[in-house]
């Protein structure tokens, strides 16, 4: 093992860099996998013995969602699709679960548990990588102000919108209750990150961009601050957005640039494993230094045109993103229930016919508009989000209806920002 560990800092020459993300995306995939199963025997056991089930479970902090998510990630980026600072919200979000192994309520039994071992484990992978094979690419990014803007900002945007979806389903429950009035206020500083994320995604300002950055860390803390008062445990959410923030707030106030400056004379060779060079990317035998960072540059252009081709998504906005992410989630929730064949569900499922016919046309409507680049289906989108409130006056459906109106908002919202060419 301590081998194999020094082949890999070395630099693990013959490795090239499909290998190093496959077998990241192997590990992810395991971990994940293993922590839900896992996680379902646990609680399984628990009911059995004692009827509770237990509070820290490995599906609290290794949900399916944010596996899928993280897996994306790192595919879009092997892909070189995303830049490589993407990578960084994924150490962040490794880093954080592995404090939670750490907080209370701990136990020393959390140190044993399969979970543990297996983050511990991609969470080196990850900086091996950066160090091995990404780290010339990443001072790059760290030089440019913007560059977190197309890689840690949409992790950070599916993490809060599959965290949203499922909270307003709560809503229809006894608003006298403890539990109406927590999952209120988290719900309500769940939107807020979302919407200081998407701000500052699509704002230019400097100085805007530096005052929400503060307020991300502000934000962070609140949600931190709601959920301990209620569960006495910190957030595994809350202390992701704070670390992910902390870091936004360094790259907005320009501190990465002086570590990127510092750094770049340590870095004395590009790994150009790092590059996958295609035959009609070569460069002519000419005198002289090849600019690696136009090969990067020309690859990523290339990758944008294929991107921007008539079979992908051609209207990539924040907004837009964080709405579709959020009505496919919430739909996933509401229709798989289906498949159990429960009556009562079917009823309730008959009674919001009309929202859900409606939701899913928008739902439909908005995939195809991002797409095609529609601002008409941009548009009807929009109005069938609103739409689909009608359908269901009773108060049972306040949390649905309140989530197709905050979907109507980001759609319109990205709509008028693709309008004026943003």
């Amino acid at each position: 093992m301590n081998s194999l560990i020094l082949y890999l800092e070395s630099g693990g020459e013959s490795m090239s860099r499909k290998k190093w993300y496959c077998i990241l995306l192997i590990l992810e995939a395991i971990l994940y996998l293993v922590s839900y199963g896992s996680s379902l025997v646990e609680s399984y056991s628990s009911r059995n013995l004692n009827g509770n089930t237990p509070l820290f479970t490995a599906s609290s902090i290794f949900s399916i969602w944010n596996g899928m998510i993280i897996c994306w990630v790192i595919w879009r980026i092997m892909k070189q699709r995303l830049n490589v600072e993407g990578l960084i919200a994924v150490l962040l979000l490794s880093i954080t679960q592995l404090l939670m192994f750490f907080l209370p309520p701990f136990s020393p039994t959390n140190l044993l548990n399969i979970s543990f071992v297996l983050n511990i484990v991609c969470l080196i992978w990850i900086w091996l990588l950066i160090k091995n094979v990404e780290m010339r690419e990443l001072l790059n990014n760290w030089k440019s102000k913007d560059g977190w803007k197309s890689s840690i900002a949409y992790l950070v945007l599916f993490v809060a919108s599959t965290n949203i979806s499922p909270l307003f389903i709560l809503f229809g429950m006894d608003r006298t209750s403890d539990i109406y009035a927590f999952t209120l206020r988290y719900t309500v500083m769940e939107l807020m990150f979302l919407l200081l994320i998407n701000v500052m995604i699509t704002s230019t300002s400097d100085k805007l961009q530096k005052v929400f950055s503060l307020l991300l860390i502000l934000s962070s803390l609140i949600e931190i601050g709601v959920v301990y008062s209620f569960i006495s445990r910190i957030s595994f959410y809350g202390l992701f957005y704070l670390l992910l923030s902390i870091y936004i707030v360094c790259r907005v106030f320009g501190l990465f640039d002086k570590v990127a400056a510092s750094w770049e004379s340590k870095v004395k060779v590009q790994d150009l494993s790092s590059i996958e060079t295609k035959p009609e990317m070569e460069y002519p035998q000419v005198e002289g230094e090849i600019d690696v960072n136009d090969q990067l540059n020309a690859e990523i252009r290339s990758n944008n045109d294929k991107e921007n081709s008539p079979k992908r998504i051609i209207l990539q906005s924040s907004w837009l993103w964080s709405a579709l992410i959020i009505a496919v989630c919430h739909l996933g929730i509401m229709i798989f229930p289906l498949f159990l064949g429960n009556p009562m569900y079917l009823l309730i499922l008959y009674i919001g016919a009309i929202h859900y016919i409606c939701f899913m046309i928008a739902t439909i409507l908005l995939f195809i508009g991002m797409r095609k680049g529609s601002k008409g289906l941009l548009n009807a989108a929009a109005i069938l989000f609103v739409i689909s409130i009608i359908g269901t006056p009773d108060t049972y459906w306040i949390g649905p209806n309140i989530l197709s109106f905050i979907l109507g908002v980001l759609v319109f919202i990205g709509t008028i920002l693709f309008k004026n060419g943003d």
